[in-house]
């Protein structure tokens, strides 16, 4: 599983609007899931993300993309080229 790609497609479904994610969507389990939302925060990619039971919760309005998070979408367009949504999500993390 490439955690790069696994980043980018929570910031993409963020940018689009999908603010309601768990790692049921990506079809990964809860440590990766988990880790790479912790990343993108520590890291300022994304905010709003309240934590409950010390696991970050992406529900309805809450997540949203910096500036950083924006930049980082559109300077890895080579994975914009081959990202199609959550529906082939699974091959395309391989």
């Amino acid at each position: 599983m490439d955690k790069k790609k696994l980043r980018y497609a929570i910031l993409k479904e963020i940018d689009d609007g999908n603010k309601v994610l768990s790692e049921k969507d990506f079809e990964v389990d809860v440590e990766t899931f988990d880790n790479a939302v912790n990343y993108l925060k520590r890291e300022g990619y994304i905010d709003g993300i309240p934590y409950g039971g010390n696991r970050p919760i992406l529900f309805e309005g809450t997540a949203y993309l910096t500036e950083k998070g924006e930049n980082y979408l559109e300077k890895n367009s080579a994975l914009a080229k081959t990202y199609r949504g959550l529906k082939e999500i699974r091959k395309w993390l391989l």
